[in-house]
């Protein structure tokens, strides 16, 4: 990085900060993506090392497409590269959060002969600025990719099993969640794996089981959990990591019509262990920091993004109304929007005047209420959301 870019990075995140610890009402900037208005688009993420300018996009036309935006022009964004296997479908994606890796990203692909393998793609930049997706490995696997970070690849099923590979050397283990003892038929899809302190942790819709850290090998061993919790069925989880902990941002499962309009947002904290009768790693259970109150009601994007300075970003949905019981009648939403809502949580920012300890604000609504996927850059204070039909927009907060 050079100097100029060094000074220019200090600046933004000086008034980015500023702006956080004043409590963020609107965004200074909103930018929509002409180009996808016509698209049909299910999923939207930063590309992680490119300062919040590149986007990746899934889009569904005859078949599955990955399209990477460049919005670093302030007046018009262009499409950098598109990729697609002919007649392939996609099954779940991750974005390598090592930036200086050659492998950018990885995605489940499906052909239409039958043949399901995980592929890690390359994005290539040329001097001129033209860019590529290209494959430079692929695993033979129905199982999706949930995590990767470098040469570290977690792929996991809707069950119980999850995959931990190294995916240069082709070296893997099993890390293998006990089956539910309740009789429940329910799929517990895997949400989030957290490569952590000396231990991997597994996040999924109903159960969280912490393996400790295993050793790769060309035929692989199966570990079973040293520590388990559940926090109820979830809609969404966010898992970020301090030295001394990790947190969780936990939305549990809102779009029941019977339920209490009582609603909740929850943080919790797990801590690292300091004694040797803790865990390897952790010492179990998470501790309930905060409950924020919340609006009860369906949602497409049920994601839940939480940074690592403690800001925080999901969607709240638009309130609901029960009428007509007497007649049997379902629930019916009532007026208002689905909105985005932005929050600062116990961390970096939340020393503010009053002795207030944490806020959030609704700060953009949707008029369609149509959202399907969100995705924050903490570091770049911007948030990029997208619709089944109404393209892709992009705030900068």
């Amino acid at each position: 990085m050079s100097p100029s870019e060094l000074e220019q990075r200090t600046w933004h995140a000086f008034h980015l900060a500023a702006r956080w610890r004043k409590g963020i009402s609107t965004p200074r900037r909103t930018l929509f993506i002409q180009g996808t208005s016509n698209k049909s688009v299910s999923d939207v993420r930063f590309i992680p090392g490119h300062s919040g300018t590149l986007i990746l996009t899934t889009s569904k036309r005859i078949w599955d497409v990955f399209e990477i935006w460049d919005i670093s022009s302030p007046s018009e964004p262009r499409m950098a590269c598109e990729w697609s296997p002919r007649g392939a479908t996609f099954n779940g994606i991750a974005l390598n959060m090592d930036e200086t890796s050659e492998a950018t990203l990885a995605v489940s692909v499906l052909q239409n002969n039958g043949e399901h393998t995980v592929q890690l793609l390359s994005l290539e930049i040329d001097l001129l600025g033209g860019a590529s997706l290209r494959t430079i490995c692929a695993i033979m696997s129905e199982l999706k990719p949930t995590r990767l970070h470098d040469n570290r690849l977690a792929i996991s099923d809707d069950v119980g099993r999850t995959e931990v590979w190294d995916w240069r050397v082709r070296k893997s283990a099993v890390l293998q969640e006990p089956a539910h003892q309740n009789g429940d038929w329910r799929p517990n899809r895997s949400i989030e794996v957290v490569f952590a302190h000396q231990s991997i942790l597994v996040v999924r819709a109903s159960s969280i089981c912490l393996f400790a850290d295993p050793e790769l090998h060309a035929v692989p061993e199966t570990s079973t959990p040293i520590a388990q919790h559940s926090f109820g069925w979830i809609d969404g989880v966010s898992v970020s990591s301090t030295s001394a902990a990790l947190s969780f941002l936990v939305r549990s499962e809102s779009d029941d019509p019977w339920a209490s309009t009582a609603h909740s947002l929850d943080l919790y904290t797990l801590l690292r262990s300091t004694e040797n009768g803790g865990h390897p790693g952790y010492v179990f259970p998470p501790h309930l920091d905060m409950r924020i109150p919340a609006v009860r009601g369906a949602l497409r994007c049920r994601t839940v993004v939480l940074g690592h300075c403690g800001t925080a970003v999901w969607i709240q949905p638009r309130e609901r109304a029960i009428v007509g019981l007497a007649e049997g009648d379902a629930v019916v939403a009532a007026g208002g929007r689905e909105s985005l809502v932005v929050a600062a949580l116990p961390g970096a920012f939340t020393q503010l005047e009053g002795g207030r300890t944490a806020w959030n604000n609704r700060i953009y609504s949707n008029h369609w209420n149509s959202w399907t996927a969100l995705d924050y850059d903490e570091e770049m204070g911007r948030v990029v959301l997208c619709s089944s039909f109404a393209g892709v927009l992009v705030l900068e907060l």
